[in-house]
């Protein structure tokens, strides 16, 4: 099919001969699938611009392939003083891959327009072109060719490919907090998507649980994907990279959104651009909470106190607030991990050392010891299933020990919802907890990549944003708190 729409095509440069004008990929990776795109401009003086336009040949070089190209990858545009847009031509490529013949359905006379760097654009798209397998410039030379065989050309234009990067390191989060998030680190030339999924038991890809844009900088930038509401429980979850299917431009590609039953997941040279990370939940039996009952030795996450302050448990006794029974400390993000082992059997509320307030365990309006209590049974809880864990180099923790008291702290940064939990183990009186917090910078990278589909003035095309992307800055915050690899129950 052939379209023409009207209109005039000023270009750079001079008007003596055919000439390369740009050409890019999508993405710009090495050994990938891609989406190439090269332009010429046809001159006044071209054989081209007198007798017409039969086939256009591309030549990428040994290092790249055209093999795989088929007619249905293919679109040639023309545009001069008039736009012809060409869909369904033939192609053959070289037995090596190398060069790719394109014959259109029939000649196309390109319309020069008039004035000064008039000229007509020659711009061909296709997938399925295979990249060579290392970073680096490379050229594509075009030569087209007249109904009675004269050339013009070839005309090289070049593209740069750069190693596309994924790191998703082994992290601690709380299966209690409202706001979940994970951090990674990523680069996809050209732009694109990262997508975090479950993993099966076979080690499969399972449910997508989050997903970022990635900027089309080839410089990698730290991400945070948020996952809020997805992870209960320590796994493997695992990164995958993707690009845009939709769209031959940048203009089209900045208005989709990423969908993994159709965009494309990133293979470089034969190899999915993926990562797997542990991801590690507190290690307790619950949250503790108003009206709960629990076992002799469970542990109980506490998120209800302020930053680094003193509190008691006390049994509850004919209505009233009675004895103290243990005493524990918050950590610098307001939580604690208390364990029940001391308490007996009955009644118990929790209030602050210093003023004796008690602590709304349902954070309603009505506060009070029947209101705000909870049940220790008389039953002792089951053996421990998990380990203490901390994030791959991320946490720093301090224990302290004080009166019989061991506490456990690491790194909390910036954690309103106790995500990063300091764990109290309480046995007999005052708790001391130490809490150190440490953070990484802020990356932020943003890149302007060349695509061939849209040109600025002087006939040189430019692709500015990811698949259209808006370059996300990510703060990489360090997740502290000695969270534990596994939850106990």
């Amino acid at each position: 099919m052939v379209s023409a729409v009207g209109g005039v095509a000023l270009l750079g440069g001079s008007a003596a001969a055919y000439e390369g004008n740009a050409a890019s990929t999508y993405p710009l990776t090495p050994g990938t699938s891609t989406l190439g795109t090269a332009l010429y401009a046809v001159k006044p003086d071209d054989a081209a611009a007198e007798n017409g336009i039969e086939t256009i040949t591309l030549d990428v070089g040994s290092e790249a392939s055209v093999a795989n190209v088929t007619n249905e990858d293919v679109e040639v545009a023309i545009r001069g003083g008039t736009l012809f847009q060409i869909e369904n031509v033939n192609v053959s490529s070289s037995e090596d891959g190398s060069q790719l013949e394109i014959t259109l359905p029939r000649t196309i006379q390109p319309q020069l327009g008039s004035g000064a760097g008039a000229g007509a654009e020659v711009a061909v798209k296709f997938r399925n072109f295979t990249t060579p397998s290392e970073p680096g410039t490379y050229s594509i030379e075009g030569t087209v060719t007249t109904p009675d065989g004269e050339t013009d050309g070839p005309a090289s234009v070049s593209y740069t490919v750069s190693q596309p990067e994924l790191s998703f390191p082994d992290q601690d989060l709380s299966q209690f907090s409202e706001s979940q998030q994970l951090n990674l680190t990523a680069s996809i030339p050209g732009g694109g998507y990262v997508g975090v999924f479950t993993t099966t038991d076979d080690g499969s890809q399972g449910r997508l649980v989050g997903t970022t844009d990635i900027s089309t900088s080839p410089q990698p930038a730290n991400y945070t994907i948020d996952v809020s509401g997805e992870i209960s429980s320590s796994q493997d979850l695992t990164a995958v990279a993707y690009t845009e299917s939709t769209g031959l431009s940048v203009s089209i590609r900045q208005n989709q959104t990423f969908d993994p039953e159709e965009d494309d997941p990133l293979v470089v040279d034969g190899e999915l651009l993926n990562a797997t990370a542990s991801i590690s939940t507190l290690d307790v039996d619950g949250r503790l909470q108003a009206g709960g009952e629990y076992d002799q030795g469970e542990r109980l996450y506490f998120d209800q106190g302020e930053a680094s302050t003193g509190y008691q448990i006390s049994r509850i006794e004919g209505g009233e607030i009675g004895p103290s029974a243990t005493q524990f400390q918050t950590a610098a993000n307001g939580t604690a991990i208390v364990d029940t082992t001391a308490l007996d059997e009955g009644q118990y509320a929790i209030t602050r050392v210093d003023d004796g307030s008690l602590v709304s365990l349902d954070n309603d309006s009505t506060t009070g010891p029947g209101d705000d209590s909870f049940l220790v049974t008389g039953q002792q809880a089951g053996p421990a299933n998990g380990t203490n864990a901390s994030a791959n180099g991320t946490t720093n923790a301090t224990a302290t020990e004080t009166a019989n008291t061991t506490t456990e702290s690491a790194n909390a940064t910036g954690d309103p919802d106790g995500e990063n939990a300091t764990e109290t183990t309480v046995e007999t009186s005052t708790a001391a907890a130490t809490t150190t917090a440490a953070a990484t910078e802020e990356t932020n990278a943003t890149a302007a990549q060349t695509d061939a589909g849209e040109t600025n003035g002087s006939g040189q095309a430019t692709e500015e944003g990811g698949p259209g992307f808006t370059a996300i800055a990510a703060v990489v915050a360090v997740l502290a708190a000695a969270l534990l690899a596994t939850r106990r129950r």
